[in-house]
């Protein structure tokens, strides 16, 4: 569904698409290995990263610097009016790490 809108040109809907599924994503790997799932309203604490050290291994800075770049962007997505083409395509790169990385976990 993002990868269509933002085919469409509809980057804003697209870059919030994107940064809602890597945090399902973040969801998913925390239930699975740290059995919670973060608050939602805390989206932005990570401070709980270093339990997945083990988990995530070599890919625990690439993992950690992609959420928070997306996070970063979360409110600005869920609230703001226009993110643009150039912010949506590295939201959308970087969402993709956080699926690639994920997706070897689950």
């Amino acid at each position: 569904m993002a990868e269509e809108q933002f085919e469409g040109e509809n980057y804003h809907t697209a870059a919030h698409l994107y940064i809602n599924a890597a945090i399902n994503y973040q969801n998913a790997i925390c239930q699975k290995f740290l059995k919670q799932i973060p608050s939602h309203k805390q989206h932005s604490d990570t401070s709980y990263f270093d339990e997945l050290r083990n988990t995530l291994g070599s890919e625990l800075q690439k993992y950690a610097d992609a959420y928070k770049f997306l996070v970063g962007y979360k409110s600005q997505a869920d609230y703001g009016t226009e993110l643009s083409f150039n912010i949506a395509k590295q939201i959308r790169r970087r969402a993709r790490t956080i699926k690639e990385i994920a997706e070897h976990l689950l």
